[in-house]
């Protein structure tokens, strides 16, 4: 078995050294895009690239969806906010440095479990279901869409119409909780549209795609009565709550303030906050249309119980159901329900005051657990579960390690001696530059680095046990359209809804762009920049997309004829592409700290582009195995457990050892380490307050 396992070519050091890169290259560069955009980006990179180098030749026929799913499961994690979780590490105060290790495990087990996940994916369903899961995948980016436009017009309408206030607009960056739906810095709105679109594509399914007639007289009337019931039945609820006298007693059992309304301002003697200028655990639109809230909670329940009843959900729109679900769960059950009973700790919130999306992608995961083991997925969970628990020992390790490289030389370490270690000016200013450097660049693509082991090995794994798919009749293939759709995804959408933010900066306090400038010869037409970085990339889509279309019909020569040569293709092309636009992005601002990130990247992806040319190879085949008659789930669980528990422990021994509780540097606020507990925590001292900065 063991000399079986050593021929995997995706087991190989060569090979998980690729996806390792590929990982810690896209790591990087997702830290100056960020959120779940630039968290795509590795995703793709090292799905391609654990495609190419699998060893098997159904895996590599449909490496676009590799890399679409592998980019869209790395996603979901980009909205959890964890940079203060990675300042608890470095404060100095045990209870908050320890919780900080965990909480960083966390976030790392979600965004690895999800990454491994949507990676996998593609390698286990049939032809049939993959191509099927476009339909209402295309639903929720409508309608993500549809949100993207209508946030902002939305938020004016409320303000001006439910407010009394002028239509200026809302700050999305540090007044962002003045929003009406602003709910603990989340995503809750596109979780909600997400949510909506899956309903709606299972109405429309139900009611038109089957071409069954008289199916649209039943359920589009059935939808109306279901929903005009719940909203009776509600509405009559709350005014029983309201002649009985309940209504606030319902509301208080449920509701708590987002600050320690103890805290005493030593100065005045007087309360530090002022309730009515702190937020709750309910966004404030909630307050405002309170008397409304029975008869619209009741048609939320009513729709609820109509798609319970009738909803078919298929074409994989169930996992979808299940993810969406999920995240509501795992975000009304932590942050917003069970918090209230925790309020002197700040709540079962992970990085109070900060955003709580942590718990809607915990529930999110869970959900897309459960999916995957009731609709005879478990491989994909197993993979899932392997890349969670690396991912997670990832996330944590790299923050460590991290703090390891940094002690030599820390000034906050040292004691008021000064004992360095040397005292020669030399040796002095070289560890002035030694801590200089950009480490938190450093824990970035560490911890992509580490992620990517994670993923080649679970993958590599899989390749050895997984049944072989079975071969696509080349005359009669199914939604051909959809590898266009998703080598479009990889290399339209993803690099669009990154590099547009460059736009920002090349226009803005650098003043390297015009903001607007004028058609060449005709003086009368003008865009700003965005407008013609926007035109250029609409150019750019009918040409590459027109270009697949006519591929599918006549092969491009360009194009090579192996599924291997296509992969690398396309991999090197995305690669490249955003190698360079990030360098792009930070060359205005370019600094000797900048060659740890940008520098790095470049060369890092030299080697990926010599490994995935010199690597993969046509007849280097995955040996076949017998298909498992089980799935290590338990084992895996139960030993990752143990695992991250003993390493996570060293981790903050470790950290006493060398640091003997002193603050790290590197991270926090004011110069000094921010904490989770005890009177200086942070949700204690800098709760988001209405009329103040956002933290």
């Amino acid at each position: 078995m063991t000399s079986t396992v050593s021929k995997a070519p995706g087991l190989r050091a060569s090979a998980v050294m690729l996806a390792a890169l590929s990982l810690s290259i896209g790591w990087g560069i997702r830290g100056n895009f960020g959120h779940e955009y630039g968290a795509m980006i590795p995703g793709a990179l090292t799905a391609i690239a654990v495609c190419l180098v699998s060893g098997r030749e159904d895996w590599r026929g449909r490496v676009p969806y590799f890399g679409m799913f592998g980019a869209l499961g790395w996603g979901f994690g980009g909205s959890i906010s964890y940079m203060q979780v990675i300042a608890y590490t470095h404060s100095g105060h045990e209870p908050s440095q320890l919780y900080g290790f965990f909480g960083l495990f966390w976030i790392g087990f979600l965004w690895a479990g999800m990454g491994g996940a949507g990676t996998a994916w593609p390698a286990v369903v049939d032809r049939e279901r993959l191509t099927q899961a476009f339909r209402p995948l295309l639903w929720v980016f409508a309608f993500w869409v549809v949100f993207v436009f209508l946030e902002e017009p939305l938020v004016r309408w409320y303000e001006h119409y439910v407010w009394g206030v002028g239509a200026e607009g809302a700050d999305t960056t540090w007044h962002r909780q003045k929003n009406p739906f602003y709910w603990f810095d989340s995503d809750w709105l596109q979780a909600l549209f997400a949510l909506a679109a899956i309903c709606a594509f299972d109405l429309w399914d139900r009611c038109f795609s089957r071409n069954k007639i008289g199916e649209p007289l039943f359920h589009v009337p059935a939808l109306a009565i279901y929903a005009g019931a719940g909203a009776l039945v509600g509405g009559i609820g709350k005014m029983v709550l309201d002649a009985t006298g309940r209504t606030q007693h319902v509301a208080e059992l449920f509701t708590y303030r987002l600050a320690d309304l103890s805290a005493i301002d030593s100065t005045t003697g007087m309360p530090k906050f002022d309730p009515e200028n702190t937020l709750t655990n309910w966004p404030q639109f909630f307050e405002d249309v309170g008397p409304h809230l029975g008869w619209a909670f009741g048609t939320l329940a009513g729709v609820a119980l109509y798609f319970a009843i009738f909803g078919k959900f298929r074409s994989e729109s169930r996992m979808f159901l299940y993810m969406a679900l999920g995240w509501f769960v795992g975000f009304l059950l932590f942050p917003v329900l069970l918090s209230n009973a925790f309020t002197e700790i700040g709540g079962l919130r992970m990085t109070p005051p900060r955003g709580d999306d942590w718990a809607g992608i915990t529930g999110v995961l869970f959900g897309t657990l459960l999916y995957l083991a009731r609709n005879g997925l478990v491989q994909v969970a197993w993979v899932s579960l392997v890349s969670a628990f690396i991912g997670g020992l990832g996330f944590s390790g790299a923050a460590w390690l991290k703090l390891m490289m940094v002690a030599p030389g820390n000034p906050e370490r040292l004691n008021p001696e000064g004992l360095s270690p040397s005292p020669a000016a030399a040796s002095e200013a070289f560890w002035a530059f030694w801590q200089s450097q950009n480490w938190h660049s450093f824990l970035e693509q560490s911890y992509g680095f580490f992620n990517g082991i994670g993923i080649a090995v679970a993958m590599g794994l899989l390749a050895l046990h997984a049944p072989r798919l079975k071969q696509e009749d080349e005359s009669k293939p199914v939604r051909r359209w959809t590898q266009v759709a998703a080598v479009s995804f990889v290399l339209l959408l993803l690099t669009y809804v990154n590099l547009y933010k460059n736009v920002a900066e090349w226009t803005g306090s650098r003043e390297m762009v015009e903001d607007v400038m004028r058609a060449p010869m005709l003086w009368f037409i003008s865009m700003t920049a965005a407008g013609w970085f926007n035109l250029t990339y609409v150019l750019l889509s009918i040409l590459l997309i027109g270009l697949l279309s006519a591929h599918l019909r006549r092969p491009l020569a360009v194009v090579p004829n192996t599924w291997l040569g296509k992969g690398q293709l396309l991999y090197l092309v995305f690669l490249w592409v955003m190698v360079i636009g990030n360098f792009e992005r930070a060359l205005g601002g370019f600094t000797e700290q900048r060659l740890l990130t940008e520098w790095v990247i470049i060369v890092n992806a030299m080697i990926v582009t010599a490994l995935v040319l010199l690597l993969p190879r046509e007849k280097d085949l995955c040996p076949e195995l017998p298909v498992a008659s089980g799935v290590p789930i338990a084992q895996t669980v139960f030993g990752g457990m143990a695992v991250a528990l003993v390493a996570v422990f060293l981790m903050f021994a470790s950290m006493y050892v060398v640091y003997g509780g002193a603050f790290a540097g590197h991270s926090g606020k004011d110069g000094e380490g921010q904490m989770r507990f005890g009177d200086k925590a942070e949700w204690r001292i800098r709760p988001i307050l209405k009329n103040a900065e956002h933290s």
